[in-house]
């Protein structure tokens, strides 16, 4: 199982063991998703079954400089998990890249799983661990499952939302200046782009520019 390094890394997995398409989805409900998203509008999640486990689709679920305008990328890779880790059951692929604009730096991850319980049972040890050095910090829901935290994450203060979409443990770390709703809309953005590819959509959410 590959193992990453780094605080916002460290963040994101909270120290878990570094913590596809098929078939189709299992919920129902969702209209199609597509360009910017407006952080104002209720959003509605399907709680999907589908298997996220192709490293190039993964790859391409997570953010771009074209979804991130101001923000300069860093460090975009894709690891393969065994899954029999017990720290990370079914876990199948590890995803992450790293923005920075200024002082501010942004960090994302996606892990995929075999089943939605896994990647839940993944978020509730990650959110034990997180809980443990950080405040809890209160946000709208993003995916199934939220939680998120306020505090120091390695050598930095920031905000951290760890999620859960579907069969996707996701996550997103901002650290230095930053904002609640900034760091919302790039939670939901990340989310969005992971359930655009589980339809098999092409992923094109962005962040609102407006």
């Amino acid at each position: 199982m590959a193992t990453h390094t780094g605080a916002a890394t460290k963040a994101l997995g909270i120290g878990v063991a570094s913590i596809l398409l098929g078939g189709a989805l299992s919920g129902c409900g969702s209209s199609a998703v597509t360009g910017a998203l407006n952080g104002t509008v209720a959003q509605k999640w399907v709680d999907f079954a589908t298997v996220l486990g192709d490293e190039d689709t993964v790859k391409q679920t997570l953010p771009d400089p074209a979804t991130m305008p101001g923000w300069k990328s860093h460090r975009k890779e894709v690891d393969e998990e065994d899954g029999s880790d017990e720290e990370c059951q079914g876990c199948k692929l590890d995803g992450n890249v790293d923005f920075e604009a200024g002082s501010a730096k942004a960090s994302f991850k996606i892990t995929t799983f075999a089943t939605g319980t896994q990647a839940s049972a993944y978020l509730a040890t990650a959110a034990q661990k997180a809980g443990k050095k950080a405040s809890a910090l209160s946000v709208t829901t993003v995916g199934n499952e939220t939680t998120a935290y306020t505090g120091t994450f390695g050598s930095s203060t920031g905000n951290l939302i760890l999620m859960r979409v579907g069969t996707v443990f996701a996550g997103v770390l901002v650290t230095g200046p930053s904002d609640v709703p900034q760091l919302q809309k790039m939670a939901t953005m990340l989310a969005r782009r992971i359930e655009q590819t589980a339809a098999g959509q092409h992923a094109d959410a962005a962040l609102d520019t407006a």
